[in-house]
């Protein structure tokens, strides 16, 4: 049960780390943020570079890693756009409908076969998000209501890219067998750069960035501890476990966490459709992931 406890308590600091970004983000910019995440989290992650085994880490390997990291820069930042214009509870449900575009990414990209209980996880879900927004569908309201139109599409943006990123993770992690810290030390090196890159080429942007760093760098570098902490345990646990399946069916029980926390700590309404709305997306990924 090794990987259970990893996984619960990657779970938990996960849901403290969205908390903690929540309230950060109803101040801050979200480009600035995720920019600042990013550095926080190379930062945090430097120091593995003296313990990590680094045999794998070739030039080709360097290259496939940086290109893994464009994806996973993007949709870092549309992940936190997301969750500053939406309310938690609602956001969280939506963030986790990723593995459904992973697995028809890998049916359509990496021939992976899609069984037919896997298809009944894709009617599961769906059929959750349906009733996640039944209410809003008929008032008006929540993401679909009025004047929301660019905050549908960075959702919609962020679960195509997130579908990317995670076809690079799989295609590196499970084909190129490459140990997962060294994987994640790396690709969040070339996050952080990518980062760099882009703000060296906007330099309008820097002075912005300057001041938020100065503000937030204490918030910034716990956020960042809490997330290696989740990333590493959830790496661990997948190096543990019998099925990868079952690691990642606990794992997204944050979703369902998260919808309380929108309730506890921002207040937010229509918390029991919601939390049906979750189990039902969350059986639905049980069933894409467990083979």
């Amino acid at each position: 049960m090794t990987w259970f406890f990893l996984t619960i308590t990657a779970v938990f600091f996960i849901v403290i780390e969205t908390i903690i970004e929540k309230k950060t983000l109803v101040k801050a910019h979200s480009l600035e943020f995720a920019a600042m995440f990013a550095f926080g989290n190379a930062i945090a992650l430097s120091p593995f570079l003296f313990v990590a085994d680094l045999s794998q880490i070739t030039l080709f390997m360097l290259g496939l890693i940086f290109l893994a990291s464009l994806p996973s820069a993007a949709a870092s930042f549309l992940a936190f756009k997301t969750i500053k214009h939406n309310q938690l509870s609602e956001s969280a449900p939506i963030l986790a409908l990723l593995p459904l575009i992973v697995t028809l990414f890998a049916y359509a990209f990496l021939g992976e076969r899609m069984t037919t209980m896997q298809l009944v996880g894709i009617f599961l879900i769906v059929g959750g998000m349906i009733f996640l927004e039944l209410k809003n569908f008929r008032l008006g309201d929540g993401i679909f209501r009025k004047g929301r139109g660019k905050y549908i599409f960075y959702i919609v943006l962020y679960l195509l890219v997130g579908g990317v990123s995670a076809m690079f993770d799989r295609v590196i992690l499970f084909r190129y067998k490459i140990n997962p810290l060294s994987y994640l030390i790396f690709i969040q090196i070339f996050i952080a750069l990518n980062y760099i890159i882009f703000f060296l080429s906007k330099r309008s942007l820097i002075r912005e960035l300057k001041v938020d760093i100065k503000q937030s760098w204490k918030i910034i570098f716990l956020i960042s501890i809490l997330t290696v902490s989740h990333r590493y345990m959830y790496a661990s646990a997948i190096q543990v476990a019998t099925s990868m399946g079952l690691v990642v069916a606990v794992y997204k029980l944050s979703s369902l966490f998260h919808v309380f926390a929108g309730k506890k700590f921002f207040a937010e309404d229509g918390i029991a459709r919601k939390i049906i709305a979750s189990i039902i997306i969350l059986g639905g990924t049980m069933l894409l992931v467990i083979k």
